[in-house]
């Protein structure tokens, strides 16, 4: 797999480095992204820290993951129960799948956390 990204964050949110995260294992061929909920910013809270923490902790979870059994569900709860962050985001995590000739995808629909 090839991969790059790039990363600006929206103009009004430079100072604080934006909201969103993502990361790249070419090893495993697994991509993730968050975007954190900005309306934590309300009440004191970096929505961008949300979604950095998850996403480091999904390339180590990743990295965790037993060779040919990738399950981007379980990286995704790994990083999630690693949190220590308050806030919430929405988050994808998609491989490729070589053995299986496929692709798998984890976007789950909500975090159970009480929003601003």
């Amino acid at each position: 797999m090839l991969s790059g990204s790039s990363y600006l964050p929206h103009p009004d949110k430079e100072e604080t480095g934006g909201e969103e995260a993502h990361f790249i294992c070419t090893e495993e061929q697994a991509i993730g992204v968050a975007d954190g909920v900005g309306g934590w910013a309300d009440v004191g809270v970096n929505a961008g820290l949300f979604a950095q923490e998850p996403i480091s902790n999904s390339v180590r979870a990743v990295q965790e993951e037993p060779k040919g059994s990738f399950n981007p569900a379980r990286v995704l709860e790994k990083a999630h129960s690693s949190t220590k962050a308050k806030g919430s985001s929405t988050a994808c995590i998609v491989a490729i799948l070589d053995k299986q000739n496929s692709l798998a995808i984890c976007k789950p629909n909500q975090r159970e956390e009480e929003e601003p």
